[in-house]
């Protein structure tokens, strides 16, 4: 409990570390990565380099601060549910630890709301409209004749990569096409006939799925935001030196910092007002360790941190 002081006694930003994280959410608002520039005369070829390497090391600056207040927030969340859990299991200590924990919740609510201004809510519902997209069936495209036999299941297998990724992630799905391309040159090896006209028909078939996904996201929704209570678990502890392995991903992590509308800090819950397609998505990867349920199913007229102290999460996991 008294380790809660190391994350409250610290110095405030200045104007700069500010100035520089704007930045950043500008910046990632555009992507993860700089645009794609067309090449230039050699006249000019010096001068581009130079710019080029400027603006790799402002994206990567940016994805490093969207990093910094991920990981942040979460380590936050992990110390306060823990110390809740502490009180849990030595009542005697509540007066005591009340000040540091409430103290605890602004900072980590602070925190929050930097972290998900660097999220971009629209890649997060694109996300979502990635789950519900058919499988794409297979067709013989003349670009795979270089795969031969291996065409459909290098198809496949772009599509679980790529849908995979851009499922689970906060970036955009153009951010994955990476995937498509690794899956295609594993495919190949060291063969090189045919690969070209491999790697362009795999380039149009992503694009197909984006704009398919882009379609989906963009439908007038068939049902109205809803109302999702969620635990998200804590950090796992690790030993020293050991990685953390966060259990959220990432997408679910930005979800629950970017649409949080309600916060009960005794029980660690957190109440979300979310489009239909993220809700649905969270609902399919609920577990034991993160329990989700619709809040007022019933369209209850009650304030969500009201709903939020009568929901019975704990009767929901072990039920």
């Amino acid at each position: 409990m008294d380790s809660l002081t190391i994350w409250l006694d610290r110095d405030p930003e200045d104007e700069e570390d500010i100035e520089a994280e704007r930045d950043a959410a500008i910046a990632l608002s555009a992507g993860d990565y700089p645009p794609h520039t067309n090449d230039v005369g050699d006249a000019e070829e010096e001068d581009d380099e130079t710019g080029h390497d400027e603006q790799w090391e402002r994206y990567d600056r940016a994805r490093n601060f969207r990093s910094g207040r991920h990981s942040h927030w979460r380590r936050l969340h992990s110390y306060l549910t823990r110390s809740t859990q502490a009180v849990a299991d030595y009542p005697f200590l509540a007066p005591w630890a009340d000040g540091l924990q409430s103290r605890l919740t602004a900072a980590l609510d602070a925190e929050r709301r930097a972290f998900a201004a660097l999220v971009q809510p629209a890649r997060l519902l694109e996300a979502a409209a990635v789950r519900v997209l058919p499988t794409p069936q297979f067709s013989g495209d003349p670009g795979f004749a270089g795969l031969g036999a291996e065409a459909e299941k290098t198809f496949r297998r772009a599509w679980y990569e790529w849908s995979r990724r851009a499922t689970w992630s906060w970036q955009r799905l153009e951010d994955h096409d990476f995937s498509v391309y690794t899956v295609v040159s594993d495919a190949f090896g060291r063969r090189r006939k045919g690969k070209p006209e491999a790697h362009a028909a795999f380039r149009q078939l992503t694009a197909d799925w984006i704009l398919q996904a882009r379609e989906e996201a963009g439908r007038p929704a068939s049902a109205p935001w809803q109302l999702v209570a969620v635990k998200a678990p804590a950090l796992p502890r690790t030993r020293h030196s050991e990685p953390e392995r966060d259990p959220l991903t990432l997408w679910e992590a930005s979800v629950i910092a970017t649409y949080q509308v309600a916060f009960n800090r005794k029980a660690g819950t957190t109440a979300l007002l979310v489009p239909h397609l993220i809700a649905e998505q969270l609902l399919a990867c609920a577990s034991h360790d993160m329990p989700v349920q619709h809040l007022a199913p019933a369209g209850s007229a009650l304030p969500a941190e009201t709903l939020l102290e009568q929901w019975d999460h704990e009767g929901l996991t072990h039920s």
